[in-house]
Parts: C-alpha cells; sequence; structure tokens
C-alpha cells in the first residue's frame, strides 16, 4: 500500500474533525484537536476558505465548513434520500424556468457560485460555472446578501474593497445604500452584464443552515429574456425560495440559522 499524501491526508480530517464537532472551531482548536503544527494548519484552513470550502468569522475567528462542502457529496444525498434538497429544488427552478439556477454564498468579499445547474441552450444558457466568484458591492447576488449587513460592517466593507478596486469599479457609500432599500422593499435584486457579457440574474436570499453564511438563489440567462420574463421569473424563483424556507423549518432548531449576517 503506497504511503498517504500528507496534505490530502490532512484536508479529509479537517473535514472529519468538523463532522464530529458540528459547529465551528477556531485555529487553536482545530491545532489541539489534530495534533497539527500552527503554521501549516493556517496556511491549509486559510486555502479552504479561499476555495470556498470553508468560512471564517472575523467576530470570534472561528473557521466552518460551508455548504459546499456539503455539495461534494450531495448527489449520494440525492440518490438515496428523500426529496427537498436545494440541488432538487435547483432543477425544478431550472425546468419551469428555462435559465440557468445559480446557488451562491459569501466568501470574504465576494460571492462565490458553489452550484450552477445549467439553463437551456440559447435564451437560457449562460456561461457561469461552480467556483466564479462576483464582487459583493456590485453585483445583484451581492447585493442582496448586503441587505443582512448593519450600517458599520458595511462601511468596513465599503472601505476594504474599494481600496483594492480602480477608480471606475469604486462604489459611493450613499449609492449602495439606496440599492440596498430599494433590494430590501422588493424583495429581490437584479444586475446585468456585471461578468458576463449579454446576461443577467435575478436573486433572492435563501435560508441558510446553522453557523453558514449567507446564502442566495440566482436565476441567470440572456439579458431579453429575463426583461421580458422578469415578473414570471421573479415568482418562479420566490416559489422555490419558500419551498427551501418550508423545508429548512421543518428541520430540528440546531441545524436551522440563528442569525443570516455574521
Amino acid at each position: 500500500m503506497a504511503p498517504p499524501v500528507k496534505s490530502a491526508q490532512r484536508v479529509v480530517e479537517v473535514f472529519e474533525y468538523f463532522a464530529q464537532r458540528r459547529a465551528p472551531a477556531t485555529l487553536t482548536q482545530v491545532c489541539a484537536a489534530l495534533g497539527y503544527p500552527a503554521s501549516s494548519t493556517f496556511a491549509l484552513l486559510n486555502t479552504l476558505r479561499d476555495l470556498g470550502y470553508l468560512d471564517y468569522s472575523r467576530e470570534d475567528r472561528t473557521f466552518v465548513p460551508t455548504v459546499r462542502a456539503a455539495l461534494l457529496g450531495i448527489w449520494v444525498n440525492d440518490a438515496l434520500l428523500s426529496d427537498g434538497t436545494i440541488v432538487r429544488l435547483m432543477y425544478k427552478l431550472r425546468d419551469e424556468t428555462g435559465c440557468t439556477a445559480v446557488l451562491g454564498i459569501q466568501s470574504g468579499m465576494h460571492v462565490q457560485y458553489i452550484h450552477v445547474v445549467k439553463g437551456n441552450e440559447g435564451t437560457g444558457h449562460t456561461d457561469v460555472a461552480t467556483g466564479a466568484l462576483r464582487p459583493l458591492l456590485r453585483s445583484a447576488m451581492g447585493r442582496v446578501v448586503l441587505t443582512l449587513k448593519p450600517r458599520a460592517e458595511l462601511r468596513a466593507l465599503l472601505s476594504r474593497i474599494n481600496a483594492q478596486e480602480t477608480t471606475a469599479n469604486q462604489v459611493r457609500l450613499a449609492d449602495l445604500l439606496v440599492k440596498l432599500d430599494e433590494c430590501r422593499e422588493r424583495g429581490w435584486d437584479y444586475s446585468e452584464g456585471v461578468a458576463t457579457p449579454g446576461s443577467g440574474i435575478i436573486t433572492m436570499l435563501l435560508a441558510a443552515p446553522q453557523h453558514q453564511p449567507p446564502m442566495v438563489l440566482g436565476l441567470g440567462g440572456r439579458i431579453g429574456v429575463l426583461r421580458t420574463n422578469r415578473d414570471k421569473f421573479v415568482q418562479a424563483l420566490r416559489r422555490i425560495v419558500d419551498a427551501h424556507r418550508e423545508h429548512m423549518e421543518a428541520l430540528p432548531q440546531k441545524f436551522v440559522a440563528s442569525r443570516t449576517s455574521r
């Protein structure tokens, strides 16, 4: 038998540790439980965070696996367990609208696509892939997440993000607040051509499991199709979001998020 690859073994052991713990953990707690050096463990956890498999809370300095980690085995879940998972609902949304269904989570200063169900070729198809990042301030997915943030956190995020952007892409706080108020009032947001020319996306918040970063469901497609069918697509999205919330509310309380913003 060939010796195990240490880095691969440690990734698996990290996820096995969280599976047993079922709660966020600090760097110190992970190192103590697994007997790893702090420096290499910190690099490993940060890499998994950058890839979207862990989330990091600055408030309490803890790491926790994200929904993207859970989706690695979702095909087994869907094959063996009953209906009701978000992936099944995403396929239902795609079949009803013909457009691309996208599941995203906040990942630092971006929203990351953690699962994509491709739409029909032509009008409903948009060139996006799992793992893609979208700007938190300038995308519809990002703005939906930002509706959860208090003013102080918005100011801090805006400062950090604008410091890394070109002048043309910087966002003014006053403009952002107007857009967030509009998003809260509607219950959804919309953007066009942010990263994919000719395509747009309609987005809504999705109920997130406990200890998870905010989740967003999006419906993407060609701009003309989204403009023509916007009201119908918003209603389709809302039905899926409501169905998922009902599914989450039926779970034991320990699995339901106690808060939606970190």
